[in-house]
C-alpha cells in the first residue's frame, strides 16, 4: 500500500498535466456541436456450416441512423464498418436475428435511433450436388430463307450444387437463351446457366458451348411424269406405271434450279427371268437434295420372252 501511495507522488507534474488534457478532450467532445445523419454498414453471414446453404434473400447491408458529436460521427462514416453475424452452429430450417444497438459496438456518445432492417430471417437448408442434363433455349430468327438445324451442347451436363429442396424438384435446367437473331451462318458458342433466381452454382469449370446449325430453310417440291428406267433387264419389258411423281426437299435456291430430268427413278432387274414382278423404286437426286416420297413406291414389271 505503502508502495501505490508513494508511486502516485511520482511525476506530478506530468500526471497533472495527463489529466488537463484529458479533462480538456472530454469537454471538446462534450461542447463539440452534434450532428444527424445515416449510415450504410455491410452485411456479411460467417462460417456458414458447409453442409448448409443460405436460401432466401439476405440484404447487402443495413441502414443505421445515428447521432453524436460531428467528429465521431465523420470518422464513422468513412470507416466503413461491417456487421458479421456468425452462423456457426447452425441447422436446417429458420434461423431470427435481432439486429441491437449494442452489436454494433459504436463509441460512446453515438446514439442510434433506428437500424433498418433491425431483425434478419435466415432460411438454411441442405445443401446437394447433383448432375443435371443442360437444355438450348434459343431467342429469335434467322435471317429470311434460313432456319435452325441441330444445337449441340459440350458438355451435355452440369453438376450444380443447392438448396436440397430446389435440386430435388430439378431434372433439367436450361440456357440463359441464345439470341440468333439474323443469323444466316452456323455459330459457336459459351452460353451461360439459367438458375431462375435460385440459390445454385455451377460446381463444372468447363464451360458449355453451344454449336448452332443455320442452313438453308428446306422446302418441298413434287415433280411429276418423271419417267423410271430400268436396268439389268435384256429382255423386252412393260411397265405400270412407267412414269412416277417424286417429292423433292431441299434450299429454295436448290429446287428452283433443279429440272426434272436430273430426277432419276431406277428399278433393278438384273438376273430376273421372263414373268411378272413388283419393283421398288430408288430415285437419284443432286447433291444437296434429298427425296421425301416415290408415288408409288413400286411399280409391276412384266418381262417378255
Amino acid at each position: 500500500m505503502k508502495n501505490y501511495i508513494a508511486s502516485l507522488k511520482k511525476n506530478k507534474g506530468l500526471k497533472l498535466f495527463a489529466f488537463i488534457l484529458a479533462l480538456a478532450a472530454w469537454f471538446a467532445v462534450g461542447s463539440e456541436e452534434r450532428t444527424e445523419t445515416t449510415l450504410q454498414m455491410a452485411l456479411e453471414l460467417t462460417n456458414i456450416p458447409k453442409q448448409l446453404m443460405v436460401t432466401n434473400e439476405i440484404p447487402s447491408q443495413i441502414e443505421v441512423r445515428v447521432q453524436g458529436p460531428r467528429s465521431v460521427i465523420r470518422e464513422l462514416a468513412d470507416d466503413k464498418r461491417q456487421l458479421r453475424i456468425d452462423l456457426a452452429g447452425s441447422k436446417p430450417g429458420t434461423r431470427n436475428e435481432l439486429i441491437t444497438p449494442s452489436a454494433l459496438n459504436f463509441p460512446r456518445g453515438v446514439v442510434i435511433s433506428r437500424i433498418r432492417p433491425n431483425a434478419l430471417s435466415i432460411e438454411l437448408d441442405q445443401a446437394v450436388t447433383r448432375r443435371l442434363e443442360v437444355l438450348p433455349v434459343i431467342k429469335g430468327s434467322p435471317a429470311p430463307g434460313f432456319e435452325v438445324g441441330d444445337i449441340t451442347l459440350t458438355p451435355k451436363e452440369t453438376l450444380v450444387r443447392g438448396p436440397q429442396n430446389a435440386v430435388q424438384q430439378l431434372k433439367q435446367i436450361n440456357t440463359i437463351p441464345i439470341d440468333i437473331s439474323k443469323l444466316s451462318s452456323s455459330v459457336t458458342r459459351e452460353v451461360e446457366l439459367d438458375f431462375q433466381n435460385l440459390p445454385l452454382t455451377s460446381l463444372d469449370s468447363q464451360p458449355i458451348v453451344a454449336k448452332i446449325t443455320i442452313r438453308p430453310k428446306l422446302q418441298t417440291k413434287v415433280f411429276t411424269n418423271i419417267v423410271v428406267v430400268p436396268y439389268g433387264a435384256s429382255n423386252p419389258l412393260q411397265l405400270e406405271p412407267a412414269k412416277v411423281a417424286v417429292t423433292v426437299r431441299g434450299p429454295a435456291t436448290n429446287l428452283e434450279l433443279l429440272r426434272p430430268e436430273e430426277i432419276t427413278p431406277r428399278i433393278n432387274l438384273k438376273n430376273l427371268k421372263p414373268g411378272s414382278y413388283e419393283a421398288k423404286i430408288a430415285v437419284e437426286v443432286p447433291a444437296g437434295l434429298e427425296v421425301v416420297a416415290v408415288t408409288p413406291e413400286k411399280i409391276k414389271v412384266k418381262i417378255l420372252r
